[in-house]
């Protein structure tokens, strides 16, 4: 059986060709055109989103960067100022210490000076209590033991050949 092709055939072709001219007409061309649009819809969003996201990442960027500036720049600034703080510590330590010396040098100085006054002012009295106690216990002035003492030098200097000590 061989197909056999009449009239029904070619109204049924007729008909199917003309369904689907219809069809593109009011169905698919609309379709196509609807999902065109919604995939330029969704291709637009998708780089409107890319471009949103990469200025998020830039400005999440210069963030860190501007941050990470900030702390080096606060990191300079904290230790010049504990550089400057220790200089001026170190200078007014340095200060105080140069002013003790001199004062201790000073003090030092007047010390001294009163010890050699009270030295010899303690010498002088020393002197004079002695002459006083020798002059008592021999009852004579120191004077004349003085001179005794020297006619005595002399003489031994003599009887030995020596010079004279005085």
């Amino acid at each position: 059986m061989l197909l056999e092709f009449d009239g029904t055939f070619l109204f049924a072709l007729i008909s199917f060709i003309i369904f689907v001219i219809l069809m593109n007409l009011i169905l698919y061309r609309p379709i196509v055109k609807i999902m065109d649009e919604r995939q330029k819809f969704f291709d637009k969003n998708k780089d409107t989103a890319l471009q949103s996201k990469q200025k998020a990442a830039d400005i999440i960027q210069n963030t860190e960067n501007e941050i990470l500036s900030a702390k080096l720049e606060a990191s300079n600034i904290l230790s010049e100022t504990q550089n400057v703080i220790k200089a001026e510590r170190n200078s007014a330590i340095k200060k105080k210490k140069d002013e003790i010396k001199e004062k201790i040098l000073s003090h030092g100085a007047f010390l001294q000076s009163q010890k050699d006054e009270a030295g010899s002012a303690l010498k002088n009295e020393v002197n004079d209590f002695v002459k006083m106690t020798v002059s008592k216990v021999l009852e004579t002035d120191i004077n004349e033991l003085q001179c005794d003492i020297n006619i005595e030098q002399d003489r031994i200097s003599k009887a030995f050949g020596g010079s004279k000590n005085a």
